[in-house]
């Protein structure tokens, strides 16, 4: 997980990529992988309908030693009820005890199961605008999200705002996004909830990690798993756990067949 206050004044280039897969390979299981540049993790989820029943995780790749652990806070979604709304969770899991990445996937297959769906995923973008649109202000960003391969959604952004489609300008990423997007049809939620992850984890491209001797001297706050006191003294970075997918993305998720 990034923060603004740690980024570096590095330029943002290139397409970066995240990609969630959800499938229920049966009517009690939902099998759900994420992967991006600096995070790759499964989780198979087990229901009877109603109620999640079973969590197991996968870790092929992580940024931080103590991500492995995560497997652990994230058993606080058995027992919890199916609901329409990823976001629902939020106020029975406590968020900062997880890893981001796994809450945000795990929220997602729940929402997958209450809606009894087979298949889906999600692929979001991060490039600059002046990439898509030639003459556009330097710094400014477009976002993009495809659901089973069709664009549903793109924002253009500046810092943590969106100033484009009209449509949704104004909009911050950060104050008031989800008191706005519980105004939304669930499926409209869910996609900007995903589509602004993407843009926030993208912003990892503008530091590195691999220096440090552990999270601890970033000085952030117990905001997730590895931040938590106890933790983030043990949170030791992952030397060469990024991967790069501007101009391969179907390398990403390639082994999503198989259950964790």
């Amino acid at each position: 997980m990034l923060w603004r206050s740690q980024m570096a004044d590095v330029p943002f280039e290139g397409i970066y990529r995240r990609q969630v897969d959800l499938d229920a390979p049966d009517a009690q299981t939902v099998v759900g992988w994420l992967e991006d540049e600096s995070h790759h993790f499964g989780i198979t989820l087990v229901h009877d309908g109603a109620y999640v029943r079973e969590v197991r995780m996968a870790s092929p790749r992580y940024p931080w030693a103590t991500c492995a652990d995560a497997g652990r806070p994230l058993q606080a979604f058995v027992g919890q009820p199916l609901v329409a709304r990823a976001s629902q969770l939020g106020a029975v899991v406590d968020m900062r005890l997880q890893c981001t990445h796994l809450f945000d996937l795990a929220s997602l297959m729940v929402a997958h199961a209450h809606a009894g769906r087979r298949h889906r995923r999600y692929h979001g973008t991060v490039e600059p605008l002046a990439a898509v649109v030639p003459g556009a202000p330097e710094g400014w960003q477009r976002a993009t999200l495809y659901r089973d391969g069709a664009v549903v959604l793109h924002w253009d952004l500046h810092d943590d705002r969106i100033v484009g489609p009209a449509a949704h300008a104004g909009r911050a990423l950060y104050h008031g996004f989800r008191e706005w997007t519980e105004t939304l049809a669930a499926e409209d939620a869910e996609q900007a909830l995903v589509l602004r992850r993407v843009a926030f984890v993208s912003n990892g491209r503008r530091i590195t990690i691999e220096h440090l001797g552990s999270a601890a001297e970033l000085g952030q706050g117990a905001v997730c798993h590895s931040f938590q006191p106890g933790q983030r003294e043990r949170a030791i970075p992952i030397p060469n756990s990024r991967r790069r997918y501007d101009i391969n993305p179907q390398d990403m998720l390639a082994r999503v067949r198989s259950q964790p």
